[in-house]
Order: C-alpha cells, then sequence, then structure tokens
C-alpha cells in the first residue's frame, strides 16, 4: 500500500513513526510532519493512541515491585525490543502489554479488564429480542438497535445477512450490545463494547480497509475481526468455516461513506 508522501512508501515505515512519536524518539522535520498526517486522520491518530497506551503500559509495568522477577525481565526484554525496532502494527506490542499486564493484576489480586477474547463468547450465546426490518431498500442501517450511539449496518440486500435477534450484556462494567445475523445454515455475530477501546489481541494479523484498521484472529473455535468505531470496540466473528474475507468484506463496508460502521 502507497501512504501519502514520498516519505512513508509502506504502513510499517509510518508505524515505525507513530511509534517513535509516541514514545518521544522521533524528532526534527520529519516529527513535524508525522503530526501533520496525524491531525487530518482519524485513523492515524487512533493508531497514535494505542502507540502511547502500549507506551504507558511498558513503562508503568516495569515500575511494579512486587511482581516475580521472570516478568519484570518480560517487561524489560519488551521495551528493549520496541526501542530498538518499532512493530509493523501496533496491535501486536499493545496486545503483549496488555496481556502481561493482564497476568500482574492476576497475580496481585486485581480484577481483570474485559478482554476481546471475553467479549467474542457472547457470539454462542442466544439472542434475546428480535431486529426490525428497514421500512425502505434503500437504508443501510438496521432501524431502532444502537450501541453508544452507533447503528448496527443492514446487509440483507448487499451481502445476503439477515439480522436475525439482538442481546444485552454487562461484563466488567461495560455494556456490550450484539446483532446476530444469518445467512443459510451461517451465522455471525456483531458487538460493540462500549466505554473505552479493549487491549487488542496478542499476535493478531491487520489489514487496512477503507482507512480503517481490522485486526483478525482466532477465540474459542471462531474467527474474530476487531476494528474501533468512534473509539469504541467493535467485535465481529463467524464459526470456522466462514472466510476470513467474508468477515473483512463485511467489517470494510462503509456503503459508501454514508455510515461509519
Amino acid at each position: 500500500m502507497r501512504l501519502p508522501g514520498r516519505h512513508w512508501q509502506t504502513d510499517a515505515a509510518l508505524e515505525r513513526d507513530l511509534a517513535r512519536l509516541a514514545d518521544g524518539t522521533l524528532q526534527g522535520p520529519r516529527r513535524d510532519r508525522v503530526e501533520q498526517l496525524v491531525a487530518h486522520s482519524p485513523e492515524l491518530q487512533a493508531r497514535l493512541s494505542a502507540q502511547r497506551r502500549a507506551v504507558a503500559v511498558t513503562r508503568s509495568l516495569v515500575k511494579l515491585e512486587r511482581a516475580p522477577l521472570a516478568l519484570h525481565t518480560q517487561c524489560r526484554e519488551l521495551v528493549s525490543r520496541r526501542r530498538r525496532r518499532a512493530p509493523a502494527f501496533v496491535l501486536g506490542l499493545a496486545g503483549a502489554a496488555g496481556a502481561l499486564a493482564w497476568t500482574l493484576a492476576t497475580l496481585s489480586g486485581a480484577p481483570a479488564a474485559l478482554t476481546v477474547a471475553q467479549a467474542a463468547t457472547i457470539a454462542v450465546r442466544p439472542a434475546t429480542t428480535g431486529v426490525a426490518e428497514p421500512a425502505s431498500d434503500d437504508h443501510v442501517a438496521l432501524p431502532g438497535v444502537q450501541a453508544s450511539g452507533m447503528p448496527f449496518p443492514y446487509w440483507e440486500d448487499q451481502f445476503g445477512w439477515h439480522a436475525t435477534g439482538e442481546r444485552t450484556d454487562h461484563i466488567d462494567g461495560r455494556q456490550l450490545t450484539t446483532v446476530f445475523y444469518g445467512r443459510g445454515a451461517e451465522r455471525i455475530a456483531y458487538t460493540i463494547v462500549s466505554g473505552d477501546a479493549l487491549a487488542p489481541v496478542v499476535a493478531a494479523h491487520t489489514t487496512l480497509r477503507a482507512g480503517t484498521l481490522l485486526a483478525d484472529s482466532w477465540s474459542g473455535g471462531r474467527r474474530v475481526v476487531t476494528w474501533l468505531r468512534q473509539g469504541h470496540t467493535c467485535v465481529l466473528s463467524g464459526g470456522r468455516g466462514l472466510s476470513l474475507g467474508a468477515l473483512l468484506k463485511l467489517a470494510g463496508w462503509r456503503s459508501h461513506g454514508e455510515l461509519p460502521f
């Protein structure tokens, strides 16, 4: 992928500069160029925020005195690796830091934060209410279904996925709103998590679609794709038989920019 400007020929090169901007090691004219690019891109602003969260996590973990020596060593190695070379994508670093934070919190007795894997388990639960269909064929959102002020997409006309039901759960102080879709024998679940973005999945693979960074992984035998909408985590998952391409197409669909799904 070719990025705007002659200074970043690949997304990985830009990600390295975002990492250096996050930890304060990017200086001079190149810093100015990156800051200008970020100022005009909500997607890059989200990626920079994730980088800064990762930096904050790794630095705070190193300060914990009560953690086992082995975990302190992992923290130092994580910070050292990050300074030697920025990751190709921010999700790997932030996910590793998030996983280590969860381990330390467990050892200290503090409650662990909600994870993407936990949010994805809702996909196997039953719907509790039905979902109405749009009144006309030109709609791109389901009527009467919202989460954190955001609508859920109407996919039937475009992709053949019919909304079959909805449920609402509360986990770790967050509200998780899920809409289920069906197509033949296939079933998928789309969950929007309230509150701040969840920690990225460790070792997730990432894809950039229409300016949105999509991360795919496996959880509980299901394929999971996550991304951010207005700062909230969205989780789309389907059974093992559903292709990654099908989920990425749904997650990346913007209906020609009409609504930010």
